[in-house]
């Protein structure tokens, strides 16, 4: 004989625990869909700030682009003014010392004003341009600045002279003279260097 099985469980039928695990899988649905629909929202939110994070870097990289163009422009601003600031203090320079070559060139005592300045004020500036641009060009401008300022002394001392007595002032003419015609040959280098490799 088999023993007879109960119908029942806990003291509930079959058809009540049926109908309890259901409910129970029902209610386990919605805590499991609830779970997705949260983890889903976190994502949504992750999804939105990387976004924002990537249109913020993007931004930054436009700026930055923007940033970089105005400073290339302005480098290359500053490189045409370098450019013409030195070819203009070369041609001044030149045509300054040709000056002096002839004020103190004739035989006669020469007629010399107070303030001995042979190279302009900015003469050292535009050597430092030169600098970043083109040292040999540089090397030249300041080997002729100190052929220049050689020749301001000489000069100096020659105006000290006596008019009516050549032996006191034409060694010192001569001294000048020599001062500024290397002078001038090292300004004509580096201006014809200059003027060939910056067109």
């Amino acid at each position: 004989m088999v023993p007879d099985m109960s119908d029942k469980v806990f003291g509930l039928s079959v058809n009540q625990v049926m109908a309890y695990a259901a409910t129970a899988n029902v209610m386990l649905v919605l805590v499991l869909t609830s779970i997705n629909i949260y983890y889903a929202w976190l994502a949504k939110r992750q999804a939105d700030a990387s976004s924002a994070q990537v249109d913020s870097s993007n931004r930054q990289r436009e700026i930055a682009a923007e940033t970089l163009s105005i400073l290339r422009k302005q480098i290359e601003q500053q490189r045409t003014a370098d450019l013409a600031t030195v070819g203009l203090q070369l041609k001044v320079a030149i045509h300054t010392i040709e000056d002096w070559l002839k004020r103190i060139g004739s035989v006669a005592f020469p007629q010399l004003p107070d303030e001995i300045r042979i190279l302009p004020t900015d003469f050292g500036i535009a050597t430092q341009r030169a600098n970043a641009i083109d040292p040999i060009v540089a090397e030249n401008m300041g080997a002729a600045s100190l052929y220049a300022g050689e020749a301001e002394t000489n000069i100096r001392i020659l105006r000290s002279g006596n008019p009516a007595k050549p032996e006191t002032w034409k060694e010192m003419q001569d001294k000048a003279t020599n001062n500024l015609n290397i002078a001038k040959y090292k300004l004509n280098v580096a201006r014809t260097r200059w003027e060939s490799t910056n067109p």
